[in-house]
């Protein structure tokens, strides 16, 4: 028997801002699929999860910026 493991809801979170995050992880995923060659090509020992997370921090950083201006 197998069971279904949902992502746990969370209350208070609209459909629409649940839509915005979702949005945002899809560009933050193909902007780093898409930089990841030149970042392989000057660190072949970076690895795709780690340049990824790089990107989200970077992401991350910058709207918080601009959301303190």
């Amino acid at each position: 028997m197998t069971t279904k493991k949902h992502r746990p809801m969370v209350v208070g979170v609209s459909d629409a801002t649940r839509a915005r995050e979702v949005q945002q992880e899809i560009e933050d995923f193909l902007k780093a699929l898409n930089s990841y060659p030149d970042r392989f090509a000057h660190d072949p020992c970076l690895s795709f999860e780690q340049h990824l997370f790089s990107v989200i921090g970077a992401e991350r950083t910058c709207c918080e910026q601009r959301r303190a201006s």
